[in-house]
């Protein structure tokens, strides 16, 4: 990872040298010197950072390593933005010139004496024999490479739920047709999920055994030679000829096994692969186009290896195990009747085992190795007291045994296979909070944010938020992190969210903490903030801390020279309504080099959004401001935090922005989206390097404020150049003619409040002539929502959006009375609609039915107020999710046989009157998830299956497998 430091730096340093050169003269010279001796050092740290080693002074080498290009990064880009802000007043200029001559000077001798330390540490790579000893200890462990090592004769019996999956590989091993004849079968998935296993199970299947006339089992791992596998090969198929295959060379023992294989069947099992450049070692010696019977069986951490070695191929993913069959695979490791005393109770101790599986997520080696433990626990106390330890026990502590250190070194290996501009990107998701879904727009911001992905990076029409992706699917495709495909189109094509395994979301924080990339920091409540104290010895880089209520004021500020050089500060305070302590605040003005700050926190006051208010026009909202000033004492400092990309402000927290916001003109990403107090001063529209821009969710609900604000200046957008989302633009706030002056926008969120008059014919022609645009959504209300002029303009203005060609997203809140009548198709791209309190009286399936591309469709809160609704067959072709919610005067429902073809999730909630499940819904075999939530009995009844006796509807929804009632 030091490596991988080192080469941020350096990219850093070169983008500068390219894109601020201008205010790096005089020194341009040394900083180019101080970039190449970094890429001699990258050099160097390809060696350590590949290498497994215990020496303590290779450790303290690679630390010396990555401080000291954390500190040249530091140096030349603070110089270059110092020079940057000095230079664009003229006056500050000429007052400043002869400071600024001094500050050349001095900037040159930091840099000759940080160039000098990187020269030193160089030459004592060699001068203290570091690459000796790396090389004496070259190669991988002797307890990695027992991991790595497997044999086609062992058949392990903690074998549990993949029965099928032996079926399905053996079917296409065997099989003869034409059709689906596959040369290659690959099986693969993360670490530890059993890939082996699998392989030997199907390798010694008896119809395997029966089909094929010679076996091969290779292990290839991520060392191997190429003449020792064409060797081995060879030997398992004719071995009474071992001696001269021993002596061929590599052109003759290709030519041998390509011949015995076009007379016979043969079934070659290759093992862990990790890369294709083993195979095309190989592959000469494989008829891969014959179809002569002989097959190949592959396991692999890779997809993408899988699908290069046979495109044409059957590629099976192995699965996660469910909590049941976790739990039936720890009976065969650790049988619960030889544990339990005869005055103990079986089902507390399978109560406890069944508790435990569960941190194991469905991970075999996991479970086995819990297994392994507890099956020397001989009572109901042993084995409450692993549970207690669990964690520990599972590869996540210190001090662990040889057997629980199987698990992590597993998973390692993973990490040490990444190339190094991943592993930083890698270790960045030790930031997420565990068992959270990941949205991937906010991770692909922060690796911009931080120089992991820079422009250089992108290939052809490429944007850093597509390279991004490009990342995070290379995860994906070595089975690391588990990605999300989006139900709806979205602004990426390939990922909603994505998730990591626990495992190796603890293998992300350790690794993390080993190298001083991240620590995460909580507060506890019985000991204090013990983890600040034991930072007093270490630089951190980048800091998460999370706080509760009861802990706020216990926290102790950490030492400045340790977190001087901090990049990220993710900080959170959950359930907590006081005054934020001052030690807390003042720390604000350490973080000098900060990149990321992500700061949210509760707050007692509750008052509306604001913006751009002139302090002397109105004396009541000065005076708010002033409390809320008083409160975060945050104004001065987040002007000074030059360096900022990215900046996110959530939950609660009051915010009242200084001006001095438009020093950040370095930041990429500003999201104040769940925020609800906020005043901005009208200077957005000065910061340049602004990509990505999520403004306020909840401006419709503080609209009233606006009224009483006079004057109030729009807030202007038009000198974003390089804004590619923006979200939660709001026409009364915003000015509406700065949208089509931004023409790199790919994502734009509009909401509208009709009370106010605007015009929505700009917004709606931009979106519908946009063809650059791959996220649009509006979101249309009013102030008072049973007035009659609003349902008017409400109406109206939902007329100007369904014609709208490229509307993806719809939300309407206020009452609309009817929609319009349409007698074609219309608003063509809307992918999801939602309608509260819309008031609706006839049918409104008559008109939405005839959108061609709804995915969702939701109503809400007497969004229909009418009887009866009907779905007529072969209408909402791509409905896959639909919910009914708080529709008090509904009460017939009929769904014909080929009406929502495709839906996947029904919700029904709240609409007492509603007699019965439509009969309908039996033909549709593709609802997956039955949602029943404040339901009358005698409806909830009909779809039950009370006492062995089916309910009067029950055959309607008999089908669909998972039904919740509450």
């Amino acid at each position: 990872m030091a490596e991988a430091a080192v080469s941020l730096a350096a990219k850093t340093i070169s983008n500068l040298l390219i894109e601020e050169a201008k205010f790096l003269l005089g020194v341009s010279d040394q900083v180019e010197q101080l970039h190449v001796e970094l890429r001699r050092m990258q050099a160097f740290l390809k060696d350590a950072d590949m290498r497994q080693h215990d020496e303590e002074i290779v450790k303290v080498w690679i630390s010396q390593a990555r401080d000291l290009a954390y500190a040249a990064e530091d140096l030349i880009e603070s110089y270059a933005f110092s020079v940057a802000s000095r230079r664009g007043n003229i006056f500050k200029r000429i007052f400043c010139i002869l400071k600024e001559c001094f500050f050349s000077h001095s900037i040159r001798e930091d840099i000759d004496s940080l160039k000098n330390k990187l020269s030193n540490l160089t030459k004592s790579f060699q001068d203290y024999g570091i690459r000796d000893i790396m090389e004496r200890e070259g190669g991988t462990s002797s307890l990695e490479q027992q991991l790595r090592r497997t044999y086609s004769h062992v058949i392990e019996d903690d074998f549990v739920g993949l029965e099928g999956d032996v079926e399905l590989l053996v079917e296409n091993l065997v099989m003869e047709d034409e059709i689906h004849h596959f040369r290659v079968v690959s099986i693969y998935g993360m670490g530890g999920l059993g890939k082996t296993t699998l392989a030997q199970k199907v390798y010694n299947h008896p119809r395997v055994k029966r089909y094929f006339d010679g076996y091969v089992w290779v292990c290839v791992s991520q060392k191997w030679q190429k003449e020792k596998m064409l060797q081995r090969i060879l030997i398992s198929l004719i071995p009474d000829r071992r001696e001269d295959i021993l002596k061929w060379r590599d052109e003759e023992l290709v030519r041998q096994l390509f011949q015995i294989q076009r007379s016979k069947k043969y079934l070659l099992v290759l093992d862990d692969i990790w890369s294709t450049n083993a195979w095309k070692c190989i592959k000469q010696a494989f008829p891969i186009t014959e179809k002569n019977g002989s097959k190949i069986l592959l396991t692999t951490r890779k997809k993408e290896v899988a699908e290069q070695i046979g495109p044409n191929g059957f590629h099976h993913q192995l699965r996660l195990l469910s909590d049941d069959e976790s739990w039936e695979l720890l009976k065969m490791k650790a049988p619960t009747e030889k544990c339990v005393r005869e005055n103990e109770d079986i089902q507390e101790l399978e109560k406890l085992g069944k508790e435990m599986v569960k941190y194991c997520g469905g991970l075999p080696l996991a479970v086995i190795v819990l297994g392994g433990i507890l099956a020397s626990k001989k009572s109901l106390e042993e084995w409450e007291a692993v549970k207690k330890n669990i964690k520990a026990h599972l590869g996540r502590g210190n001090n662990l045994t040889e057997e629980e250190e199987n698990v992590h070194e597993i998973l390692t290996l993973s990490y040490d296979d990444l190339p190094h501009k991943l592993k930083p990107c890698f270790l960045y998701l030790s930031k997420i909070d565990e068992d959270s879904d990941i949205d991937v727009e906010t991770l692909y911001q922060l690796w911009i944010a931080e120089g992991m992905i820079s422009e250089k990076d992108c290939i052809g029409e490429e944007l850093m938020m597509d390279v991004a992706e490009r990342y995070l699917g290379e995860f994906v495709q070595r089975s690391m992190v588990q990605g999300k495909t989006p139900e709806v189109p979205t602004l990426f094509r390939y990922f909603s969210s994505c998730r990591l395994h626990d495992l190796m979301r603890d293998l992300s924080l350790r690794k993390a903490e080993e190298e001083s990339f991240l620590l995460s920091t909580s507060c506890d409540d019985e000991k204090g903030n013990s983890s600040s104290s034991s930072l007093s010895h270490q630089q951190v880089y980048r800091l998460v801390i999370r706080l509760d209520g009861t802990s706020v004021q216990k926290f102790v500020p950490f030492e400045k020279r340790v977190t001087m050089h901090l990049r990220l500060l993710d900080f959170s305070v959950d359930e907590y309504g006081g005054r934020i302590p001052h030690t807390m605040i003042s720390q604000f003005n350490q973080f000098k080099m900060l990149r990321v700050l992500a700061f949210q926190m509760s707050s007692p006051v509750d008052v509306g959004v604001v913006v751009d208010v002139d302090d002397s026009s109105d004396q009541t909202c000065k005076e708010i401001f002033d409390l809320l000033v008083d409160d975060l004492k945050l104004r001065k400092a987040i002007g000074k935090l030059i360096h900022l990309r990215y900046m996110r402000l959530s939950d609660r927290t009051f915010v009242c922005f200084p001006s001095s916001i438009a020093n950040l003109q370095h930041l990429q990403t500003l999201d104040l989206r769940d925020i609800s107090v906020l005043r901005i001063p009208n200077v957005l529209w000065k910061m340049r390097q602004l990509r990505y821009l999520y403004l306020p969710d909840d401006y419709t609900s503080s609209i009233g404020l606006f009224s009483k604000l006079k004057p109030f200046c729009k807030l202007r957008l038009d000198g974003l150049n390089k804004l590619e989302i923006l979200e939660n633009f709001c026409i009364p706030i915003c000015q509406t003619k700065d949208i089509s002056k931004l023409k790199n926008l790919r994502a734009l969120s509009v909401q509208v409040c009709v009370d106010f008059g605007e015009d929505l014919t700009e917004i709606v022609q931009y979106i519908s002539n946009s063809n650059h645009l791959s996220r649009t959504s509006l979101t249309l209300s009013v102030h008072e929502h049973l007035d009659g002029t609003s349902t008017e303009k409400l109406s109206a203005a939902i007329g100007q959006c369904f014609p709208c060609r490229n509307l993806q997203v719809l939300d309407v809140l206020g009452p609309i009375g009817n929609l319009p009548k349409y007698e074609t198709h219309f608003c063509p791209a809307l992918t999801r609609l939602k309608l509260f309190w819309s008031h609706i009286k006839e049918d409104p399936m008559k008109t939405l039915e005839m959108l061609p591309n709804l995915w969702s469709l939701e109503f809400s809160d007497w969004a229909f107020v009418g009887n009866e609704m009907r779905c007529t067959a072969t209408r909402f072709p791509k409905l896959r999710s639909l919910a009914l919610s708080y529709l008090p005067n509904l009460e017939k429902w009929w769904v014909d046989e080929g009406a929502m073809p495709n839906l996947s999730t029904l919700s029904i909630a709240s609409c007492g009157k509603l007699e019965m499940i439509p009969t309908g819904l039996r033909s549709i075999t593709t609802l997956k998830e039955l949602l029943i939530k404040s339901m009358p009995y005698e409806f909830t009844a009909r779809i039950q299956v009370v006492d062995g006796r089916e309910g009067a509807d029950f055959h309607k929804v008999s089908h669909i497998p998972s039904i919740s009632i509450r």
